[in-house]
């Protein structure tokens, strides 16, 4: 499961507020004390973890309301299915358990009264059919049962029908009673009754794994965040050899006791009446216990004697191995990561190691990343989409959801502003093609026309908010723009807008010039030879028809990758390997260097 939102009600500084998660990475951005911790703390007492406790005074003090209300939207993967007992099988979406949006809500709300918090009640928000006045997973089986006999002759299947499992008499009841007028109603469907216990208990084994790294929290150490990992390590290593241990255990107990015997004897010689009364007990500690761990560097300074920022990265890796060892034991495959202002006591070097590190981990299938930062260079670095602006309101903190708005906000509370090289901006339309253009700027001939290092390469799809940032100022700067756009020939897509937006660079007086492909993007002038040792694929059948071919696409077809890591294959690794004749090869060489020749130009 992939977690897509948060809605809090009456929680601390929010009366009533939803924020909407990216499925890989998020980076909070706010003042202090505006709501970003929190945030990350509602999701820690939702998913139970005990780092925070929910107490009285999370109540939102403006409320005349006696409770806390904790959401969280999920979304299922196809197939999820939920193993009620042994027997007894299910899904989400033959119990209509999922929202209107299709996902799957789970709210947990909290009464407050007398300065104590109950128990949470867990409630499933679901588009419901509103034929049936009670949920159907909140009936008995004999209520269950009772209703399918009133039905039986109307049920073509009757008779093959296991009376004894809820659910299969739930899925044939749906099938009679639902058809194309039945209306559905979104309702709160109680997981305390019935078999809502069961489908619950179900769903928790499902949830993703929930893991608060804190920006306040000691990193001695001799601290147990430290501690606890080795010792989890330590004890499967002991059990690994605790037949060994043992051993060498009833030996030394041996020992002893034959020790404290013949003490007890000289003491009997004495005549001491004490010593009849007296017995040799051998205590040991837990194998375990007999280890503790620190790091130290080659001249020997402990950890707990080095700067904090080091003190602090060591600790976030602990953190991120005991993650990984809970994940195990548990057999779950979906970890949410929360790390409030990983930066923190970080050089900026570090910073940007942290952050290109937690982008990347955030792009594995399964894991999911929410940060909070102060922090600029972060900011920078992620993608627009994955940034979340937290503002004072008039009653409480304020999500902002207009995208320009957002990026322009953050870009003067972060005091990014636009830097440019050189005079000359190369435009090109994505990630990839920056890439692409950087890496073959190694091969001598077109490096030595112009090194494009000291060039800004800005896409303008998508991009992060440095790109937006660039992109929103070059209209009110001197700057030159050299753009290189995909011809996109013979992909069924409309080419004219790529036309027309080059024709209106072209026709600017600014000397800002475009360029349209010549084959139908990046991706077609990579060398099928090097495509065939990389992927171990044939290209032969689209060879004819090269330069208008969808690699990407074929290549999806004939790998188990998706198209934007076929993308970042070709643009990155293989690019880099793209040389003068290969380029050749492809009739291709003096089409690019034109586009190096007419930088140089421009900056001369």
């Amino acid at each position: 499961m992939i977690l897509k939102s948060l809605y809090l009600e009456n929680f601390r500084a929010y009366e009533t507020t939803k924020i909407e998660f990216d499925e890989d990475l998020n980076v909070i951005i706010g003042q202090n004390d505006i709501g970003k911790s929190t945030i990350l703390e509602a999701l820690d007492i939702f998913f139970g973890q005990q780092v925070i406790k929910i107490d009285s005074g999370d109540h939102h003090k403006g409320s005349s309301e006696d409770f806390i209300k904790i959401g969280v939207e999920f979304k299922v993967m196809d197939g999820l299915e939920l193993i009620i007992d042994t027997t007894n099988k299910t899904n989400l979406i033959d119990e209509h358990l999922l929202n209107e949006n299709g996902f799957l809500e789970i709210v947990k709300v909290y009464n407050v009264s007398n300065e104590k918090v109950s128990k949470e009640k867990v409630y499933i928000k679901a588009k419901y059919p509103s034929i049936y006045s009670v949920p159907l997973i909140n009936l008995k089986i004999n209520q269950l049962q009772t209703m399918l006999d009133r039905i039986k002759d109307e049920v073509t299947n009757y008779d093959d029908i296991d009376k004894r499992k809820s659910a299969e008499i739930r899925k044939a009841l749906y099938n009679h009673d639902i058809d194309s007028a039945t209306k559905f109603i979104l309702i709160d469907i109680d997981l305390q009754k019935e078999d809502g216990k069961n489908i619950w208990n179900a769903l928790q084994k499902e949830l993703p794994l929930y893991f608060l790294f804190q920006s306040d929290r000691e990193n001695k150490d001799s601290d147990g965040d430290i501690q606890n990992p080795l010792k989890t390590a330590t004890k499967q290593i002991v059990a690994q050899v605790e037949d060994k241990f043992e051993d060498i255990k009833k030996e030394i107990e041996s020992k002893l006791e034959e020790i404290g015997n013949e003490t007890i004897e000289k003491m009997k010689d004495m005549g001491l009446p004490v010593a009849k009364n007296l017995k040799p007990v051998v205590k040991n500690k837990n194998w375990d216990s007999l280890f503790s761990f620190t790091l130290e560097s080659d001249d020997g300074i402990p950890l707990n004697k080095r700067g904090s920022g080091f003190r602090r990265m060591v600790l976030l890796n602990y953190f991120r191995a005991e993650a990984e060892r809970k994940a195990n034991e548990k057999n779950n495959k979906n970890i949410v990561y929360a790390l409030e202002e990983p930066e923190t006591s970080q050089h900026p070097d570090h910073q940007k190691l942290l952050i290109t590190s937690l982008i990347q981990l955030s792009k594995k299938e399964n894991y999911q990343i929410l940060l909070t930062t102060h922090t600029p260079e972060i900011a920078k670095m992620v993608d627009k989409q994955q940034l979340i602006l937290i503002e004072k309101g008039e009653k409480q903190p304020h999500i902002e959801r207009d995208e320009d708005v957002k990026l322009e906000k953050i870009a003067n509370a972060l005091g990014i502003h636009p830097y440019y090289k050189n005079k000359v901006v190369v435009c090109v339309e994505g990630k990839h093609d920056e890439n692409f253009l950087r890496n073959i700027n190694k091969i001598d001939e077109l490096f030595e026309i112009v090194n494009l290092d000291c060039i800004d390469i800005i896409p303008m799809n998508g991009g992060n908010l440095k790109n937006w940032v660039q992109k929103n100022y070059l209209k009110d700067s001197n700057i030159i723009e050299v753009h290189i756009y995909d011809s996109d020939l013979n992909s069924g897509n409309s080419t004219n807008q790529y036309k027309e937006s080059c024709q209106k660079v072209n026709e600017r007086d600014d000397k800002s010039c475009c360029f349209l492909t010549k084959k139908r993007e990046m991706e077609n002038y990579i060398h099928p030879k090097l495509i065939k040792e990389e992927f171990n694929i044939s290209c032969d059948e689209i060879l004819n028809s090269w330069d208008e071919a969808d690699i990407p696409k074929f290549l999806v077809s004939k790998t188990a990758k998706n198209e934007d890591a076929i993308k970042g294959i070709l643009n990155g690794k293989l690019s880099k390997k793209m040389t003068k004749e290969l380029f050749i090869e492809l009739n291709a060489f003096d089409e690019i260097k034109s586009w190096f020749e007419k930088i140089k130009e421009l900056m001369e």
